[in-house]
């Protein structure tokens, strides 16, 4: 018969590995938390691109914004018109730069 606290351990360190993966933040919920760091500046009038990468442990979110010169032009890239924001693995902004 298997002795019951021999499992305890094995089952502690498999529950631990899942649940650290389970929330480390992936590429589409970096971009997913900018957006809501954004939301009012990016409409379906003015969109915004978003790009994400990793970087010393954090996701790195750069969001470009646009804007148009009159209703019917198409939307473009201005300068100055971006925001990175550096997010934590629990998906907490901890930096963010706007653009000049």
């Amino acid at each position: 018969m298997a002795d019951p606290n021999g499992l305890i351990f094995p089952m502690t360190v498999v529950l631990v590995a899942w649940v650290s993966s389970a929330s480390a933040l992936d590429r589409a919920g970096a971009i997913d938390v900018a957006k809501r760091q954004v939301e009012g500046r990016c409409t379906t009038t003015t969109p915004c691109t978003f790009d994400a990468n990793a970087h010393e442990g954090n996701w790195h979110v750069r969001v470009q914004f646009t804007k148009r010169n009159a209703p019917q032009e198409k939307p473009l890239p201005y300068s100055g018109g971006h925001a990175v924001f550096i997010i934590n693995q629990t998906g907490k902004v901890i930096g963010r730069m706007e653009g000049k």
